[in-house]
C-alpha cells in the first residue's frame, strides 16, 4: 500500500493530503508537495550467456562467456585471442562446402591424355575423391568485426555434414546467436 502524501497548509499550519489543492479547514490553496526522490534506475541486468568452450582440434579452441570471445587459432598453441563483447559490433558465421578439394579435378583433366589406363584410373579416382571430399565437408568460420571496424578472421575448421564435430559448431553457433541477441549484437553470414 502506497503511502500518502501530506503538506502543511501555510495559512493554517494543519496537515493535508497532498492530492488537495485546497486546505480543508481554510480554504487556502496548499503548497505543491515535494516530489519523493527518484532512485536511479538500475541497470538492466545483461542476460547471462551459457559458458561455451569447443576444442576445435590441432590446439585451437573457441570460447564463449558474459564478458568476452576468445579464440585460440594457432596450431602450435599460442596465448588465446579475447575480445571483450563491448568492443563487438557485428559477428557472421559462415559455413561452406570445402572447394579447395575440387582441386582434385585436375588431375581427372589430366588424366584423359594419360597413356596408361591405370594413370587413367588414378586420375578417374582422384577426382571423385575431390567431388566427395566437396559435398562432405564444410568450411566454416567466424568473422568478428569490431567497433573500429576491424574484422578477424576466425577459422573454426571442417567437419563432415552430420558428424559429432558438426553437431557442436551448430551448438556453438547457437550460443553465439544468444550472446549477440543478448547484447544487440548481430550474427549474419551462411547458417550451418
Amino acid at each position: 500500500m502506497p503511502a500518502e502524501v501530506l503538506v502543511m497548509c501555510s495559512a493554517c499550519g494543519r496537515p493535508q493530503s497532498a492530492a488537495r489543492r485546497r486546505c480543508a479547514f481554510c480554504n487556502a490553496e496548499l503548497p505543491e508537495a515535494p516530489l519523493p526522490a527518484v532512485s536511479p534506475a538500475a541497470p538492466t541486468p545483461t542476460p547471462r550467456v551459457s559458458p561455451l568452450a569447443l576444442d576445435l582440434g590441432n590446439r585451437r579452441a573457441l570460447a564463449v562467456n558474459d564478458e568476452q570471445l576468445s579464440f585460440q587459432g594457432r596450431p602450435g598453441g599460442g596465448p588465446a585471442l579475447d575480445v571483450p563483447w563491448s568492443r563487438v559490433k557485428r559477428l557472421e558465421w559462415r559455413t561452406r562446402p570445402y572447394f579447395e578439394a575440387l582441386g582434385l579435378l585436375a588431375f581427372t583433366a589430366l588424366g584423359f591424355w594419360a597413356p596408361a589406363q591405370a594413370v587413367r584410373f588414378m586420375a578417374f579416382a582422384a577426382g571423385v575423391i575431390g567431388l566427395l571430399l566437396a559435398v562432405l565437408y564444410r568450411h566454416h568460420g567466424l568473422t568478428v568485426e569490431l567497433e573500429d571496424g576491424t574484422r578477424m578472421q576466425w577459422p573454426l575448421g571442417m567437419a563432415i555434414r552430420g558428424s559429432a564435430r558438426e553437431a557442436r559448431l551448430t551448438a556453438a553457433r547457437a550460443v553465439l546467436v544468444d550472446a549477440g541477441r543478448a547484447r544487440g549484437i548481430p550474427l549474419g553470414g551462411s547458417g550451418a
